[in-house]
């Protein structure tokens, strides 16, 4: 037989939610304008998908928007992702998307936020590993493109699924 566990109460550490977790908010709505851009890059030239540096620079700034305890980093990656949307656009002739924070008002939406976050890891460990796959790299940007209008439907969430199946496996 085993003792229960019991909890003492919790307290809290901070009053206020501390800056980090706004460059991080600021991070991923940067993200999904990329994403936008990214997807009508692709939707703009069918059979196009954009270079392993584009999706690479998908990738930190998905990690960094889950792990990064730098103010001063964060700034650094968000930059880094709006000239990335910047040069997609005018390289590719598409409208840049637009900055915005993820739409999380339906379930959908809340669990493709929640795959496309927990596969930030293995993408991340995968890049560093030299691995890199297109399907997963598109549905990345498909994600945040969605994320980011607030249309997510459901074929989009099984393709999530499947890649945050092949993200896992890359990264061992």
């Amino acid at each position: 037989m085993t003792n229960p566990v019991q909890h003492g109460p919790v307290e809290a550490t901070e009053t206020t939610r501390p800056a980090i977790y706004g460059k991080r908010d600021e991070l991923l709505a940067e993200l999904c304008g990329l994403g936008a851009t990214m997807t009508g890059a692709m939707a703009a030239v069918p059979g196009f998908v954009p270079c392993g540096h584009a999706f690479g620079v998908v990738i930190d700034g998905l990690y960094a928007s889950v792990a990064c305890g730098s103010v001063e980093q964060l700034d650094q990656i968000i930059e880094a992702v709006h000239d990335r949307s910047e040069h997609v656009s005018a390289h590719r002739g598409v409208e840049a998307g637009a900055v915005a924070a993820p739409a999380c008002d339906t379930p959908e939406a809340a669990l493709l936020l929640a795959a496309v976050r927990g596969m930030a890891a293995d993408v991340y460990c995968a890049m560093e590993l030299g691995r890199m796959d297109d399907d997963v790299d598109v549905l990345l940007a498909n994600a945040l493109a969605a994320l980011g209008a607030g249309s997510v439907d459901h074929e989009l969430l099984t393709r999530a699924g499947a890649a945050a199946v092949r993200a896992a496996e890359m990264a061992r």
